[in-house]
Parts: C-alpha cells; structure tokens; sequence
C-alpha cells in the first residue's frame, strides 16, 4: 500500500533521515517510535508531500486515501460538531441526490431508449452508493462520537464551545469516519483520556485498513500495534511483531551492536597508535597517510544511548509532615453554570501515591489546584496538614517557562539555593549537555521544555507533590525515568494522568470523577479497570436478564393487595440497600487508615467488605425485579 525507498533528508548540514525504507500493507498497525528529535513527525509530513526529501521515492496505489491527524488543529470551530462530522458524508449525500433527482425525473420521461439510459444511470449509482459503505451516517456518527465521550445532547454544539483537547477529538472522529486506507496518527493518546482511549485501541484492532501512528504510550502500542518501526541514529529499524516482544529483539540487537562498536573502537585505536608511530619516521610518512585516508573512509558504527541511560530524576524531599497531608470537606467548584465538583470530600494521609482519573473536563485538574492553593472554591473546606510543603507540577508548567532565558538561566531562576551549585549536574540528567544549556527556551521543541520544567521541580524540595498530567510530550525512556522516580518518592503524591503505564504499580489509592462526585478506590489503576470491567458484565447481564423476562412474561394487571405487597418488596430493598451502603462506606472510611488497614481488624474489615458488596448486588437485583413487576 505505502513504499519507502531510500528516503534521505538534510537540514543544512545535518543528517536527519538517512536511506528510510518500508512497506506497509493493508491491515497493518505500525507504531513510529523513538526519542524526541529523531524526525518521526517529520517522516509523516513526506508522506503527506509536505514535505520533500533531498532523495528517494515513495508509492502507492493512485486511489490511496490518506487521513492524517497532526498535532495542529484543522476544524472551523464555528461550525457544530455534526457538521462537521457529516462532511465526511458528502459523496453519499450527493450520490444520493442524484439517484432521487433520476428517479424523480424518470416521471416526465417518455421515451423507452431515455428511459432505459435513465435506469442504468441510476443502477450504476445505486452500486456506487452500496461500494461507499458508510450505512446510516447518522448512527455511525453518533458511535464515533459517543466512543470518543460526547453525549447526543453535545452534537448540535458549536465547536468553538469545546477545549482544545476535545476539539482535537472531532477531528480524530472525522478522520475514522472519512474511511481512509492508511490512517496516521502523531501521538493521538495525547488528547484522550482513558476511558476514550480504550475504546480508540478497540476501535483499532478492528480497522480492517492500515495504521501508522507515533505515540510514547507503551500500553497504547502493546494493545494495537502489529508491527515496530523505531527511527535511531537517521535510520529506521523495522520489527514484525508486537512492542513487548519488540523491545526483547532490540535487546539483543543492542547487544550484538555494542559488541561490533567495542571490537571496532579497539581496530581505530591500534590503527591511530600504528599511524602516529608511522608519522614520526619520514621513511613511514607515506605509509601513514595511506593509513590515516583508510582509517577516514571507514563506516563507523554508532550505538544510540537512551534517555533511560541518561535520565535520573529523584524528587528530594524535606522535612515530614503531619499524618493528615490535606483535607478536602464538602468542597463545591463551579464556573459560571458549569458545576464542576459538587460537596466533595477525601483526605489524603502522610506518604500516599493516589491518582485522580476520568474524563477530561470532570474536574481533576480543578480539585488539585484548589487542594494547591491556586484557584478559589465555592463552598466547604480545603486545607493542608501540618509541617505540609507542596510542589506542584502543572499540565501547562513548560508553557510558563520564559523564552527569553536559556535552559541554565531557566533552571538557576527556580531551584532552592542547595541546589544552585548543581544545577549543571541536574540539567545533564535530563539530556541537556554542553552547550545545550545555554539554548533559549523558545529554540526548545516541546519534548525538551517538558523535559527542562521537570528538571527545575527536581531542583526543589518538598513533602507533597502534584503532578497534572506529567507525562505530555515526554518519551518512552523519560515516562521510565518519571514512574521508578514516583514509586522511590517517600513522600505524599497526587497524580492525574491517563498514562496507564504510569500508574500500573506505582500508586495505592485511585480516586475517580464522574459526574461532579468522587468514586473511591484502594488500588492502582489496573485495580479500578477491572473492577470496572466485572462492573460492566454484570450490569449488562441484569439488563439482559430483565429484558428476556419482560419479553418471556409480559406484564399483567395488578389487584390492589398484589402491588401492596410489591411495594413492600421495593421499600425493603430500598432500605438494605441503603444501610448496606452506609456499611460499605464505613468500612472505606476505616481502610484510609495504614495502621488498621494492616491490623487483623482490617483483615476481618476487607473480607466483611466483599460480603456486604455481594449482598448489594443481590439486593440491586431484588429491587429491579420488583419495580420490573408493577404495571
């Protein structure tokens, strides 16, 4: 479908993509990787002729289409979201038209050779139409933008009225629905959350056509990819396969590679040794510079060293706080008739990692600045415990960085005065070295500020920390460097990401926001997905149960005596329902705590826990079978 060959690129004198050739075939999901710089959106942009290449050649079929989700926004957003969506609808509607537009003329037709020349005409657009296949646009709309996390009430709104990351989601939606044979995708995990992202990655695995997308998501690649490009050193490395058996191959690729470099750096240095013995006798001199032209005209081998090897972030903390770290009661935040967060509460104790996650605009980003003292509240309380220092890392942070100072001046303007003397040695772990330190920050690609903002929070102490959303623009090896950095942290940490693979076994509790309410949960996030996932069977089940038993049963009148002792049947279920969840909640309240969380109280605490949820589901059941009787 899409062919590769030879393709060479130079920015003045630099080398940045060197002989890149591939094939990519109907059906195959490639993932793009490789570190910040190495010119994987620049690779998109030649295959999209926006770019064009010093030499080499690319091919394929003539009528290829090619949807390409950019990091840039291409939408008028004074438009609505359906709209815009039914554009890509546009030949069906127009052959639409046509066909009716035939047959309404077939009417004042009376000659049988126009008639017949009319018939075909509309047949040859009848099987134009059905090759389209695009069934009802409206109900294919509506599921692309109800995967996306739309609801119908949102498809008639402007798209001016959307953030910027659910703008960029209508047009991640126009895209699938445009049908294309080759789908590309510059870091699409970017602009959803997780729930939305799970249901892109299904969405994938069942495109029939192919896939080409850059991302530093590991578990987005391991759930959709079927083949690895990785772009290193100006070259491209393919793997048929997955990420994880991926990342297995390269580790002995590395290691072969490593053994020829070590083997052909000891051949240089023999040979520069014999060189400079040579130079220093005249009768030699000849001989040395024939030696010396070989020893030029020879292909070096170059190891790429990985972030990982370079990276080493390690917050530092100061002194310890209180057991309380904050406290959030009651608390209510709106914007305007926004109601984002609604009589909250929760309580954060001495050296936790919790995440916050959900869909995006239910209010994450809001309760961690309030809880960090930058936006005011409505109603109720928010406050810090005792001894409580906080440093809080904000989604935007690199933005806020000025573009006038260099990455040094950047870093010495922000770190505690103990670690003015090393910031030199901070900025090397974070890839800035030599003269990249003096580089302004406006010349920084977006990966770089990131990785300049994190290197200024490293450079300042604290017991609690905050991170929103720390992981845009960083890659692979810096997300790597960023977990192991939170789970050595001894202090207190919140976290709100959809990066998956952070917060697999990095965290203790995980708070989730749905509809202005918080949803307390004692485990990481693998926890919450399959808890939500046994969630999701069980209640589809008890929906199907009760349809087979209203379409096996249908519904009879009722005596009076008959819908008495119903609603009997509905007010008891109602009131173990209620005193089973005040139970459960109780029982929550106790686990917060470390010290009995781990008595044998908590044990029998925790196996109490699983009964009472049990009995409340069984008593969920008993009161939809009652309701489902009445008439």
């Amino acid at each position: 479908m899409l062919n590769l060959k030879d393709i060479n690129l130079f920015f003045g004198d630099h080398h940045l993509l060197e002989d890149i050739s591939f094939l990519i075939n109907a059906g195959d999901k490639v993932a793009l990787i490789g570190r910040n710089g190495v010119g994987k959106t620049t690779l998109f942009k030649i295959i999209m002729s926006e770019l064009s290449p010093d030499s080499g050649e690319i091919s394929m079929p003539k009528q290829t289409k090619i949807a390409y989700l950019s990091q840039h926004l291409d939408l008028d957003i004074n438009r609505t979201i359906m709209d815009c969506c039914l554009d890509c609808f546009k030949e069906f509607f127009d052959t639409e038209r046509d066909i009716e537009s035939k047959r309404q003329a077939l009417e004042s037709i009376s000659d049988e050779n126009e008639i017949t020349k009319v018939l075909n005409e509309i047949a040859d657009l009848e099987i134009k139409l059905e090759a389209l296949e695009q069934g009802n646009p409206h109900s294919e709309i509506s599921k692309i933008l109800r995967g996306f996390g739309f609801k119908e009430n949102q498809f008639s709104d402007p798209i001016s009225s959307l953030s910027g990351g659910w703008q960029m989601r209508v047009q991640m939606a126009q895209l699938l629905l445009s049908k294309p044979d080759l789908l590309l995708l510059d870091e699409p995990d970017n602009h959803l959350d997780i729930e939305a992202l799970i249901w892109f990655e299904n969405y994938l695995k069942s495109f029939n056509k192919a896939v080409l997308f850059i991302s530093h998501d590991v578990e987005f690649m391991t759930n959709v990819a079927n083949n690895i490009f990785e772009l290193s050193n100006r070259k491209l490395f393919s793997f048929k396969g997955n990420y994880p058996k991926y990342i297995a191959a390269k580790a002995l690729r590395r290691e072969k590679e490593q053994q020829a470099f070590t083997n052909q750096q000891k051949v240089i240095k023999q040979k520069e040794r014999t060189i400079t013995r040579f130079m220093a006798k005249e009768s030699k001199t000849k001989m040395a510079q024939s030696m010396k032209k070989q020893l030029d005209k020879m292909e070096r081998i170059e190891i790429d060293q990985d972030d990982v090897t370079k990276i080493n972030i390690q917050f530092p903390v100061t002194k310890a706080p209180g057991k309380v770290v904050t406290t959030v009661n009651e608390a209510s935040k709106s914007y305007g008739d926004n109601h984002v967060l609604d009589k909250i509460s929760l309580e954060v104790l001495r050296g936790k990692k919790i995440a916050f996650v959900g869909q995006n605009g239910q209010g994450k980003s809001t309760l961690v600045k309030m809880i960090a003292g930058l936006i005011p509240y409505n109603s109720g309380q928010v406050e810090l415990g005792y001894n409580v220092e906080l440093n809080y890392f904000a989604q935007d942070q690199s933005e806020t960085l000025d573009p006038k100072m260099t990455v040094l001046e950047t870093i010495e303007s922000k770190c505690d005065p103990d670690y003015y003397t090393s910031c030199r040695k901070t900025l090397g772990a974070f890839a800035f070295s030599g003269d990249d330190v003096y580089k302004k920050v406006s010349v920084l690609s977006g990966g770089e500020k990131s990785r300049l903002a994190m290197a200024c929070l490293v450079s300042q102490k604290s017991n609690f920390l905050i991170l929103d959303e720390p992981t845009n623009h960083l890659d692979i090896h810096s997300k790597t460097m960023l977990k192991q950095a939170i789970v050595d942290y001894p202090g207190t940490l919140i976290i709100v990401s959809h990066d998956r693979e952070i917060l697999k076994g990095s965290i203790d509790e995980t708070y989730e926001f749905r509809d202005r309410q918080l949803i307390h949960h004692l485990g990481d996030l693998e926890y919450v997905l399959s808890k939500r996932k046994a969630d999701d069977i069980r209640t589809f089940q008890q929906t199907e149960d009760k349809k087979a038993k209203v379409q096996a049963a249908p519904k009879k009148q009722l005596s009076y005596e008959e819908q008495k002792q119903i609603n009997r049947k509905i007010s008891k279920a109602e009131k173990m329902i209620e005193q089973l969840e005040k139970d459960i909640a109780d029982i929550h309240q106790k686990l917060v705590d470390p010290n009995f969380y781990n008595s044998v109280e908590g044990t029998a605490a925790l196996k109490s826990l699983k009964t009472k949820e049990s009995e409340l589901d069984e008593w969920n059941l008993k009161w939809e079978e009652a309701v489902g009787m009445l008439p």
